[in-house]
């Protein structure tokens, strides 16, 4: 399998526009010492190692008072709001809001693909406003990826979108998502 990479505008969405006005001296000195520079352009690619510790990084340094596994999904979320400000975001997001939750869950695979090479996605059906998303995230970034589903089902119109890790293994994670169609 060729290497694992996960390309700039993730980056931008999380750490350039996501994090804007939080990344402290400490936060900035800290994601330098796992490979990413804040104060230089951003590089087109990174390798999945430096991603899934800048986002380490960054969960412990601005969540320190909640589980890290919340701590990930709450940069999960702050990502997917950033990445709506970048050129390719805009792009994408004005799609997802026209398919719907269960559309736009559908195309999970497409939509992680554009922020890296390596992301595989299956969908089962449960019920029409529930389905069970199988990815190959692994490790703590797997909360990560819980947080950008939830907001990434917000973006599609979902109402009370919830995602939970519903089982995962070493090379996976199978989440279930459940939304309200409709205004409240």
């Amino acid at each position: 399998m060729p290497e694992k990479l996960v390309f700039e505008h993730t980056f931008e969405g999380l750490f350039v526009r996501g994090l804007a006005g939080r990344v402290t001296p400490v936060l900035r000195d800290r994601l330098h010492e796992v490979g990413l520079d804040l104060k230089k352009k951003l590089r087109p690619a990174y390798d999945f190692d430096i991603w899934c510790s800048a986002v380490r990084v960054a969960a412990q340094e601005l969540h320190p008072d909640v589980p890290p596994e919340e701590g990930y999904a709450l940069l999960g979320e702050r990502m997917v709001d950033g990445y709506r400000e970048t050129a390719m975001g805009r792009a994408l997001f004005s799609v997802i809001q026209l398919l719907g939750p269960r559309r736009g869950v559908g195309r999970a695979q497409q939509m992680f693909r554009s922020g890296n090479n390596y992301t595989e996605a299956r969908i089962e059906d449960v019920s029409s406003n529930e389905v069970d998303l199988w990815m190959n995230e692994a490790g703590p970034i797997r909360y990560f990826t819980q947080g950008a589903l939830r907001a990434g089902l917000r973006a599609t119109g979902a109402v009370q979108p919830l995602v939970t890790v519903a089982g995962f293994t070493s090379a996976d994670v199978t989440y279930r998502c459940t939304w309200r169609n409709g205004v409240v």
